[in-house]
């Protein structure tokens, strides 16, 4: 998988009215509430509108993130309502917003430290400066309330973002899959057809003079294995490429004619599914094409033996040999194989022998 692959996007949600920061700064309204029973004086107000000016900026930038560089937001928060406490106001209102945001720190182990250190500090401070536990106590449930809540939804969204990633993941990986498939498709296609294509040309060249009627056959032939490859690679982008063990048969007495090699073709046809059909007539193609481009020979021999474990296809030919080095092509005909759980053999000491071993799957 290339490096790009693993490069994600970052992951847009459309952001809801109750996603919204400016949302919960309704619970801001609870700090005015003692000013309804003893009116504020000039210092209170004061207090407040600076406490309100530091308060947003941090709380705007803090909402809902889960990593540790925004503890000292938290922190900040809750030393806002330790700064107001001497005025007058429900000051316990920040502790609930810093129980809020620390309910959504990464991992909850965190998050509980986090909120335990909160309330043990807010009932510190209670207790020189607050007579009211009636208010303390209604500020430290809904403090843990909400943090206890947060840290449960901080849960679900780390979740549902993982299954996010991971889809984008599987999508990323289901297209270079794809990627790989049309290419490995388009090598199969196009080497063995441009192969025939150029024998036939040659063919044709040499015939233009002394045969005029043999010239014009080849290119008929040439114009049909064009035409042919054409529906073929328009088939294998679409994935419904329909190579089978029969036609690549067929393409092979053709190719291997056309390049004056004898072809020996020995045991019945199997009859397989469609995937193993495909994919094993594929492997023929690729086969083939090596002998038609490489391997000088003048006999080649196809044999297809069934047995209860499975298939065996084995193609060889006398021609140069040589060391078995797997270019794109074997390279892909292996792996296709493998993926069904096949094998491939390749010796090229006398000439080129490559077995194909498929396990009996049929249809």
């Amino acid at each position: 998988m290339t490096h790009e692959a693993h490069k994600l996007e970052p992951i847009k949600r459309k952001r809801t009215f109750a996603s919204n920061p400016a949302f919960y700064l309704i619970y801001l309204l609870f700090y005015f509430g003692p000013w309804l029973f003893k009116g504020p004086q000039t210092k209170d107000i004061i207090a407040v509108i600076l406490a309100i000016a530091v308060f947003l900026p941090i709380y705007y930038v803090a909402f809902n993130k889960t990593t540790p560089k925004y503890i000292s937001a938290i922190i900040a928060m809750q030393a806002i309502g330790f700064i107001v406490a001497p005025f007058n106001g429900m000051h316990g209102v920040f502790h609930i917003y810093a129980s809020v945001q620390a309910g959504y720190q990464r991992p909850a182990k965190r998050a509980g430290i986090i909120l335990l250190l909160l309330t043990l500090s807010y009932l510190a401070l209670s207790y020189f400066y607050t007579s009211n536990w009636f208010e303390v106590v209604m500020v430290l449930f809904v403090g843990a309330v909400t943090g206890i809540g947060c840290m449960a939804n901080a849960e679900e969204l780390e979740h549902r973002e993982y299954l996010e990633r991971t889809s984008v993941l599987d999508k990323q990986r289901a297209t270079l899959a794809e990627r790989e498939r049309i290419a490995a498709d388009l090598h199969d296609l196009l080497g063995h057809t441009l192969t025939m294509v150029a024998l036939k040309a040659e063919v044709a060249d040499k015939f233009l003079d002394k045969d005029i009627g043999r010239a014009r056959r080849e290119i008929r032939e040439i114009r049909n294995e064009a035409r042919a490859a054409l529906g073929d690679v328009r088939q294998a982008v679409s994935g419904m490429n329909t190579a089978t063990i029969k036609t690549e048969v067929e393409r092979a007495k053709i190719a291997l004619q056309a390049a004056g090699i004898e072809l020996d073709i020995l045991g019945d046809l199997p009859n397989l599914d469609d995937q193993q059909d495909k994919t094993l007539g594929l492997a023929i193609r690729e086969a083939v094409t090596n002998i038609v481009r490489h391997s000088k020979a003048k006999n080649a021999e196809l044999s297809f033996v069934q047995s209860q474990e499975g298939i065996v296809i084995s193609i060889k030919d006398n021609g140069v040999g040589g060391s078995c080095l797997l270019g794109a092509g074997l390279t892909g005909l292996k792996r296709r194989i493998e993926n069904l759980e096949g094998r491939v053999d390749i010796d090229m000491h006398n000439g080129t022998h490559i077995k194909l071993f498929m396990r009996g799957r049929n249809s």
